[in-house]
């Protein structure tokens, strides 16, 4: 078996070239990451390597320059139309074409009807489901919408209708794929993996207080603004809101003072990000949509017990009442709840506490799921080209 992967980004796709190659797998890995980040090399592909990082370069450099949205957005179209043409040739070569929602239209279209199995990445929900749960929250937060890119979102049904094959990280990506009515045979899962900590912070690290933390963008697909009225219901003297992340353009808490005992810390990494988990006591994401958060998987391994909607695929990372809840999008209420009886009970927490850090030994490592992803990608050629 030989795969093209298409993939603009470096997140898990680097380790999925890797797994790929490793296996003996990989024809080519057309990446879009821009080769002048210090995090770019990947000599041991040699040859396997296809960059095409050009228009990507020049959309990272708009960005920085704080260029009109409308251009912005453009250029992040045609970087991915860029990556699409630099796929076929390698594409022509390989049994699967693996590649990234938006990235791969045009060479899964001069596909069909060959050898070749055309499977699409999707990292978030179905471009129509997230483009109809973010005009809703728009809409109630009475903002201005911010567009989605019409030919991108034409682009992207269209490769999904033409592909034979997804490759979703979550099963609320897959059920978002289904409600579309793409058939659940065709739908491929493999959440994604990542390093857990190798031993429980101790619990003195965590103070006398209750603290409370959230990890990722202040954006309106986030919903901090339902975290916020939670975290203001919650009765408990010595709380604390830990916001860590990078603000947006539209935040949609712009409207709202932030709870007494918040504090914004910023973007932080490394020592200092494990240094926010260690001395949290739980921690929520209360995301309107994304495909799976594995902020909420981290915050497991740190042993904090993990509150998070449904459509953030928290049921692939942990168990209900166990680990942690799933509450409803947009419920700030259910996340109060939730909040209280941790901070009411401390037998409850203890148990949490233990049994989210327990759980992380048996999530996937990198290497676990790399191998989760090349079983799959061989069930999905056996079954859909036999």
């Amino acid at each position: 078996m030989l795969v093209t992967y298409t993939a603009p980004n470096r997140a898990h796709h680097y380790p999925y070239a890797r797994a790929l190659h490793a296996a003996g797998c990989l024809r080519a890995f057309v990446s879009g990451f821009s080769r002048f980040s210090p995090r770019a090399p990947m000599p041991d592909l040699g040859d396997k390597l296809i960059r095409a990082d050009h228009l990507q370069n020049v959309y990272l450099a708009s960005m920085r320059l704080r260029a009109p949205e409308w251009l912005s957005n453009e250029l992040a179209y045609r970087s991915k139309i860029w990556m699409d043409w630099k796929s076929e040739r390698p594409a022509r070569e390989s049994d699967i074409f693996l590649f990234y929602s938006g990235a791969g239209f045009r060479t899964s279209s001069r596909l069909k009807g060959t050898r070749t199995l055309r499977m699409v990445e999707a990292v978030n929900s179905h471009v129509l489901v997230q483009q109809r749960i973010m005009t809703e929250e728009y809409k109630r937060l009475g903002l201005p919408m911010k567009e989605f890119h019409a030919r991108e979102v034409a682009r992207r049904v269209a490769e999904i209708e033409t592909a034979d094959a997804i490759l979703c990280p979550s099963e609320f990506v897959r059920n978002s794929y289904v409600e579309q009515g793409i058939p659940k045979e065709r739908i491929f899962k493999v959440p994604y993996g990542f390093e857990p900590q190798k031993s429980m912070p101790p619990s003195a690290s965590r103070g006398t207080g209750f603290r409370v933390l959230y990890v990722g963008q202040i954006s309106v697909r986030k919903g901090l603004r339902y975290l916020f009225q939670a975290f203001e219901a919650l009765r408990h003297p010595g709380k604390e809101l830990v916001i860590v992340g990078p603000t947006t353009g539209v935040t949609g808490i712009a409207d709202l003072q932030p709870p007494a005992g918040t504090k914004f810390l910023g973007v932080l990494k490394g020592e200092a990000l494990a240094e926010a988990y260690r001395s949290a006591t739980a921690f929520v994401l209360p995301s309107i949509e994304e495909g799976l958060g594995l902020v909420s998987g981290e915050a497991l391994s740190f042993g904090l017990p993990v509150i998070a909607t449904l459509n953030t695929g928290g049921t692939d990372l942990f168990d209900e009442g166990v680990e942690g809840f799933h509450v409803p999008i947009r419920d700030p209420a259910a996340i109060a709840e939730k909040l209280q009886m941790l901070a009411d009970d401390p037998g409850l927490l203890a148990r949490m506490s233990a049994a989210a850090f327990a759980r992380t030994q048996s999530i996937a490592s990198h290497e676990q799921t790399a191998r989760n992803l090349v079983e799959n990608l061989r069930e999905a050629l056996h079954t859909l080209k036999k």
